[in-house]
């Protein structure tokens, strides 16, 4: 009887989860019946939302993801689409119109391996004797992009032929009008460029690729006239985009035309209409090339021309107190500010006036509050883009970057081309270790911003970070097209040049940055660098003497050459560098700093400490000093002396987060590790955005607690150290790996680190006791007899000796009775 019961019960269970099944799949169809409805009727994001929660039910709901591919990009997210593409295939591989859509999207995104993959699956997917169009012209790319980067300029030449016979008969073929336009490009022909930029125009007048294009053209024929004229017909073109504006803005203030950009904001000011974006970008540009008190004229001039029952006069206050806030009166303009709210209950303004005092009492210290405040405005709107903006932010400094995932692709439905999104998705995908979806994401970022200076600089750090250099060449002359005299993204163009050694590149840098105003630092520390990196040490020498005889502005130079020398190994030559600096401004601290490591590492360390100790009895305030004279201590075996100073400089500068990094590490180095975390857990909550910190801190909770709760927290800080070649961090990350069971994944980053930092005990102990997890007992056997020898020469009080004894003990007697 039992058993019928339980017979029955099972299909009973059986029943219903099918009828959750069919439930979910009929919810997922009526989801995408309504996203199809909103296509079609124009309203795109609330198609999105349809389609995500179509996705919810149903993750392989064949249509659902082509029309959503189709959508992304009609937004212009490229990127996007070919992800949907992808996740068709990866149900339906058979799908010969995914995967044509995936490659033909790859090759537009540049990735050539995607695009060869996805191109050659669906060749095989066609008919014998068939052909498509639309991969003839993905193959054709594909075979330019060889011919391309073999710089074979008759191969380039005869496929642009060909190209130009597939767009005689489809005028509107990207790829095809790209290879054309590159070619033209590649010989230098300008004019005959524009002209097939313009046709690609013609037949797709919303490709952004082939504005960016003309405006390289435009500039290389020396048409300032078109460019304007360009820039604000695309203004014109796509309206919702400030990006565009504030890039016309950018190009007029890089002509030196100043007036012109602020008559051209101004123009946009019609009396009797209501259009407070003008108004405010008008203010938001004074304070950037007027200053503030210009700034503030005009704002209070907007308020004496608007009305006390103008919808938008809440905005402009707020404004106002936004101005006086960041001259500094935080008390008092916060509080005007909460009576603009409690006043503007009404209005459609309020939730962004509510934004802006959130980011003002996050700034003066109340997250708490500010935290509060924005999710009573997603409350009120889940889709607000500037509140989704702040959470998600919060959520990555939290370690919680899947959820601010969620909210960052919700705002991006509402703001499909929003730089600052794309910026935060990268810091996201950065803390999952994502590297690859980082760098696209900076991409994005940077397309959307139309080159940006701040986008640009920031994927041009991550390309060099992964040392590719010519790709990051090409995204900051990009930028600097649009401002020729932006001084960060010139010494950045300048250094990379340096690390190619392409000196006269680089000479034409620093020529550059000769003839803009205040520049003169970033012109003598980038020329150091060049002359170091050519050994012209007769000529840095020759401009050391004339740096020591103009202002004090310059003493920094004298130190940047020491520090060069220093890194050739040149210590001698150091030392003289600074004594003639020092005889031109003894009483200068940089040279005085640099003098007493200077010392320290040639063996006068009685020198040195005297420097040092001159130096924070004359700045106490100043922490490079003290922490020079800690190390100082500690390199010369005076851990007492050393525990002294850093007690001393941590009651002058409590706060300072060096002193306090010194001080995890000087607990950590007496094996009292708990405190050390603590100073590292409070110093993370501080600055979660430090990979050093991030690292330290796993470190320590993944090698000296064994609670599985630490080990989970280790591992969702350390996720962003995957892909590591820093050996640090790869013993890091691998140990957690290790312990999480993947002991494979775990030794390609133990070896490594093992290998570059054969003399740490901690590092050699986490590989021996992974090769034991893996079964190799012969290899961990011998690491483990060198950790334990590593152990007894460094004197370090770690945990694990009484372990390794055991488990040699325990390897031995196993591999003995092997033999």
């Amino acid at each position: 009887m039992f058993k019928h019961l339980a017979h029955i019960f099972a299909v009973l269970l059986l029943l219903g989860a099918l009828s959750a099944c069919d439930s979910s799949e009929d919810r997922a169809e009526k989801h995408f019946r309504k996203s199809v409805e909103l296509y079609e009727a124009g309203d795109t994001a609330r198609a999105a939302v349809e389609l995500r929660n179509v996705f919810k039910l149903n993750g392989a709901h064949l249509d659902a993801r082509k029309l959503m591919a189709r959508i992304e990009e009609d937004r212009g997210n490229p990127a996007a689409a070919f992800n949907q593409y992808l996740a068709v295939t990866e149900h339906h591989p058979e799908d010969i119109q995914a995967v044509r859509g995936a490659a033909r999207l790859a090759a537009m995104l540049g990735n050539w391996t995607a695009a060869s993959h996805h191109a050659k699956v669906a060749g095989e997917l066609l008919a014998v004797g068939q052909t498509d169009q639309v991969l003839r012209e993905i193959n054709l790319a594909l075979a330019y992009r060889r011919a391309r980067e073999d710089q074979d300029p008759q191969e380039m030449q005869r496929i642009s032929r060909q190209m130009a016979d597939l767009l005689t008969d489809d005028p509107t073929l990207i790829l095809a009008r790209r290879a054309q336009i590159d070619e033209r490009l590649y010989r230098q022909d300008w004019t005959s460029a524009l002209q097939a930029i313009d046709a690609g125009l013609e037949h797709n007048p919303d490709e952004r690729v082939y504005y960016g294009l003309r405006l390289v053209v435009l500039k290389k024929l020396g048409r300032s006239d078109a460019i304007e004229a360009q820039l604000r017909d695309m203004v014109d073109r796509f309206p919702d985009e400030d990006s565009l504006r504030r890039t016309l803005l950018r190009w007029y203030v890089s002509q030196n035309r100043t007036d012109d950009a602020e008559a051209y904001l101004r123009d946009r000011i019609q009396p009797d209409v209501r259009n407070p974006d003008a108004r405010l970008m008008l203010v938001d540009f004074l304070i950037q090339f007027r200053g503030p008190d210009a700034a503030l004229a005009e704002i209070d001039k907007i308020l004496a021309d608007t009305a006390p029952a103008d919808p938008d006069r809440p905005l402009y206050q707020a404004a106002q107190a936004m101005l006086a806030f960041e001259a500094g009166d935080h008390e008092t303009t916060i509080t005007e500010m909460r009576a603009i709210v409690d006043g503007a209950q009404s209005s459609e303004h309020l939730p962004a006036i509510k934004i802006a005092l959130a980011k003002m009492i996050e700034q003066s210290g109340d997250l708490v509050a500010s935290r509060a405040l924005v999710q009573e405005v997603l409350d009120a709107d889940a889709t607000n883009v500037e509140a989704l903006k702040m959470r998600a932010e919060w959520m990555i400094q939290a370690d919680r970057p899947e959820e601010a995932l969620v909210d960052l692709r919700r705002a991006l439905d509402q703001a499909p081309r929003n730089a600052d999104l794309f910026t935060l998705m990268a810091h996201a995908h950065e803390r999952l270790g994502n590297n690859s979806v980082m760098g696209e994401m900076l991409s994005r970022a940077l397309e959307a911003s139309n080159s940006a200076p701040e986008e640009s600089m920031r994927y041009a750090a991550f390309l060099m970070g992964e040392d590719r250099l010519l790709p990051a060449e090409d995204v900051l002359i990009g930028a600097l097209r649009l401002r020729p005299d932006h001084i960060q993204m010139l010494v950045m163009l300048g250094d990379l040049y340096v690390q190619l050694e392409d000196w006269r590149r680089a000479q034409g840098v620093v020529d550059r940055l000769a003839q803009l105003q205040e520049a003169d630092a970033a012109v003598n520390a980038l020329t150091i660098r060049v002359l170091v990196g050519q050994r012209r040490q007769d000529d840095l020498r020759a401009m050391l003497e004339r740096l020591s005889r103009n202002t004090s502005g310059d003493k920094r130079a004298v130190g940047l050459a020491a520090r060069a020398r220093l890194d050739e190994g040149n210590l001698h030559g150091a030392l003289d560098l600074i004594a003639d600096g020092l005889a031109e401004f003894p009483d200068d601290p940089e040279l005085r700093l640099i003098s007493a490591g200077l010392s320290a590492l040639s063996g006068e360390t009685n020198e040195a400490r005297k420097t040092l100790l001159k130096l924070v009895e004359e700045s106490p305030k100043n922490e490079r000093p003290w922490i020079a004279l800690y190390y100082l201590h500690q390199s010369e075996g005076e851990p007492e002396q050393a525990e002294e100073v850093l007690d001393r400089a941590r009651k002058a500068l409590p706060e300072s987060s060096v002193l306090n990094l010194a001080l995890a590490g000087h607990l950590e180095k007496m094996g009292n590790f708990e405190a050390a975390i603590a100073v590292y857990e409070d110093l993370y909550n501080r600055n979660s955005d430090s990979a050093v910190l991030a690292n330290n801190l796993a470190s320590l909770l993944s090698s000296f607690r064994e609670d599985k709760a630490s080990l989970e927290r280790a591992h969702v800080i350390a996720r962003r150290l995957r892909g590591t070649n820093v050996p640090q961090f790869q013993d890091t990350y691998g140990w957690i790996t290790a312990r999480l069971g993947n002991h494979r994944e775990a030794l390609d980053y133990l070896e490594p680190a093992a290998k570059a930092l054969p003399d740490d005990p901690v590092v050699n102990y986490h590989l021996a006791r992974t090769l034991a997890m893996a079964g190799n007992n012969k290899s961990a056997l011998e690491t483990y007899r060198k950790t334990l020898r590593l152990i007894e020469t460094s004197g370090r009080p770690l945990p694990f000796r009484d372990e390794i004894n055991t488990e040699i003990v325990r390897l031995s007697s196993d591999l003995a009775v092997q033999e």
